[in-house]
């Protein structure tokens, strides 16, 4: 017997030894297995469960994002619609005005929205609103009206009345702007005018500027203070004083005009040019106060005659208004 075989008798016998002294180890009770098994399961079954929780939850995000996606693409759906190309943003809205996107569905008009070609809008009994287009044109609603933007530089008024404003200063262009109405094409050569369907017949108030109404009959052209009505093919004129009452309807629904960095002179032509009047300084010294006074605050919701006299009562400057003129006076005068 060589050393290998006698060393691993050796370890046999120790083996032996040490379990006759340990003894035989008792099996577990079947409360114990039981037990045992119930836990194995148990474990295996949460194991199963959170697979299967993830496998959900990746079906779920991905569902999930496609619903976000398919959200956003319904929320920007009206701006990505053929025909829907912004041009025009709302600057106020007084009492029930509604547009319609060309999607059927009339909806409130807010002053944070854009407005796109083929938008319609509508005015309630008591509503108006203006607009700014891109162009730098202002339109103003008057109740009971309906408009549709076909464009930047073209509507088509089918009821009620709309103030257009051509924001030119003298020397510059104007930019174009055709309204379209059951009775003719309305543009401007530089001006401020209203055009107002009345049953069978259709009003052009010129303010400011020249107008150009080209009918079936021809073309008509009007001056400022006038008031030209095409009736059956037939135009007639009559005076219309800018600061008539016609036009009264127009300062409620004034955009707010930003006074904030202006000089009280910038402020004094932009009421002047919305109410009609005139600026008359009383002397040199008001004259030179207006140009020199810089404004702060704010105006939003005043009339541009209710602006006037609360602006300067910050001023050392003291307005007459009369109807035809702004008389500014420097205090002590």
């Amino acid at each position: 017997m060589n050393e290998e075989s006698r060393s691993s008798e050796r370890d046999d016998a120790s083996i032996e030894a040490l379990m006759r002294a340990v003894g035989s180890r008792p099996m577990p009770s079947a409360q114990s297995l039981a037990d045992a098994r119930s836990a194995v399961e148990a474990e295996w079954r949460a194991t199963v469960a959170a697979r299967t929780r993830r496998r959900r939850f990746t079906t779920f995000a991905a569902a999930a994002s496609v619903a976000v996606a398919a959200v956003a693409v319904w929320i920007a759906r009206p701006a990505l619609e053929p025909g829907q190309e912004a041009v025009a943003t709302v600057a106020r809205v007084v009492g029930e005005v509604q547009q319609n996107r060309g999607d059927g569905r009339w909806t409130p008009l807010a002053t944070t929205d854009s407005l796109g070609a083929g938008s319609r809008l509508k005015t309630g009994a008591s509503g108006r609103a203006a607009l700014r287009l891109d162009s730098g044109v202002e339109l103003r609603l008057d109740s009971r009206t309906l408009v549709a933007l076909e464009g930047v530089g073209r509507a088509t008024l089918s009821s009620g009345a709309v103030y257009v404003d051509s924001g030119s200063t003298p020397g510059t262009r104007s930019p174009d702007f055709l309204l379209e109405t059951p009775a003719g094409q309305v543009s401007h050569l530089g001006t401020q005018y209203e055009a107002r369907l009345r049953d069978d017949h259709l009003q052009v108030g010129v303010r400011e500027g020249r107008v150009r109404i080209s009918a079936a009959s021809g073309d008509v052209v009007g001056d400022a203070g006038e008031q030209l009505t095409l009736s059956n093919g037939q135009v007639s004129r009559s005076a219309l004083p800018t600061t008539a009452a016609d036009w009264a309807w127009v300062s409620r629904v004034t955009p707010p005009f930003d006074i904030e960095g202006r000089s009280v002179e910038s402020f004094l032509v932009w009421a002047a040019r919305e109410t009609g009047r005139t600026i008359v300084y009383g002397s040199a010294d008001a004259a030179r106060q207006a140009r020199q006074v810089t404004l702060t605050g704010t105006v939003e919701g005043l009339s541009p005659e209710e602006a006037v006299t609360a602006v300067l009562s910050t001023t050392t400057l003291q307005p007459q208004i009369g109807v035809e003129r702004i008389r500014i006076e420097a205090a002590g005068r």
